[in-house]
């Protein structure tokens, strides 16, 4: 025992959080906006069950899980995540309107150890319910756009993806999905250019698929890549970014990745990530998921995000030591 008095495991050393003052300052501010918006904060259980996570093929294995058998024999999980609990607190709801949810709280994945990756993640954010298409997915923008200015970074980039862009990519390359996966993951130039030349694929695609892996850019080239597509459901995706993009008030620091690879088997339209140049790690992640609710038989589209504390206030240590 005198051993491990000194001892944190692994899997929370990355957790502790020494800036309390700072986390709960901008927790505030986020609550207020979420609140004025309309947004109703809730408290989800901290345990669910495996199967809630695993048979609705969300895209969580079960090694990611810190499980345990309870009293009932059943297996248990801590909280993977905050978007399929609350998917399930509107159906069984059973509204058929709007609804908004905000939650703060910590959420558990097991790491690969001795990466130096901790396992518990503190997350705020927001779940909008049944506010389908262009109108659902600007609230949420907004709402992001509007919570930027209190996470106290000087630099922060707002990368927007599609989820039907790239499921679709997947269906045209068939039975080679995986291995398309792969190299989107790494956006490996060199395995892109060999994928490419080892199948019979359309010469259209050929020419999309060798751009992939750098497909990141402003308007300009979101419009680019319009202008050399036919498919309609790639360009259905595209317009709807474009749709999003030309009905914001501010456009400022928004980047198109349309190599994205979809975080969440549920995600099926945009995409969100947002970076700060002083974290490797996205420090805010959402997207549309119209498929997830239906499989509580709900049916209804929703959209969500989040703020990855840990990874925030982190980025606003390192930019202070940089400002020293």
């Amino acid at each position: 025992m005198e051993d491990f008095k000194y001892l944190i495991p692994e899997e929370s050393i990355d957790a502790i959080i020494t800036n309390v003052e700072k986390l709960r300052e901008i927790e505030n501010h986020l609550r207020e906006i979420f609140s004025h918006h309309g947004y109703n904060e809730v408290l989800m259980p901290s345990f669910e069950y495996v199967d809630l996570y695993t048979k609705l093929d969300s895209g969580f294995e079960p090694d990611k899980m810190f499980q345990y058998i309870n009293h009932e024999g059943k297996n248990v999980a801590m909280r993977l995540d905050f978007t399929i609990p609350l998917a399930r607190l509107y159906a069984n709801s059973h509204l058929d309107e709007e609804a908004r949810y905000s939650y703060f709280g910590k959420v558990y994945r097991k790491e690969i150890m001795h990466k130096g990756r901790s396992s518990e993640f503190f997350q705020g954010g927001v779940e909008l319910m049944n506010k389908p298409g262009l109108a659902g997915d600007k609230e949420i923008m907004m709402m992001i756009q509007k919570s930027l200015p209190y996470l106290s970074l000087k630099n922060i980039v707002i990368e927007i993806g599609s989820a039907k862009f790239y499921n679709r990519l997947l269906e045209l390359v068939g039975s080679h999905k995986d291995e398309l996966t792969t190299i989107m993951k790494y956006r490996n130039i060199s395995s892109m250019k060999k994928f490419v030349s080892q199948y019979p694929f359309d010469d259209k695609l050929k020419v999309l698929l060798m751009q992939l892996p750098t497909c990141f850019g402003d308007i300009t080239l979101l419009k680019k890549i319009i202008a050399q597509l036919s498919d309609p459901v790639l360009l259905e995706a595209l317009y709807e970014l474009k749709d999003l993009y030309d009905s914001l008030d501010n456009q400022e620091g928004m980047i198109f990745d349309l190599g994205m690879v979809p975080a969440m088997k549920y995600y099926t339209g945009l995409m969100i990530k947002g970076y700060s140049d002083q974290s490797a790690n996205a420090i805010i992640s959402g997207g549309r998921y119209d498929k997830l609710l239906p499989r509580f038989h709900v049916d209804a589209g929703a959209i969500g995000f989040c703020f990855h504390m840990n990874h925030i206030l982190k980025a606003i240590e390192k930019e202070g030591e940089n400002n020293d």
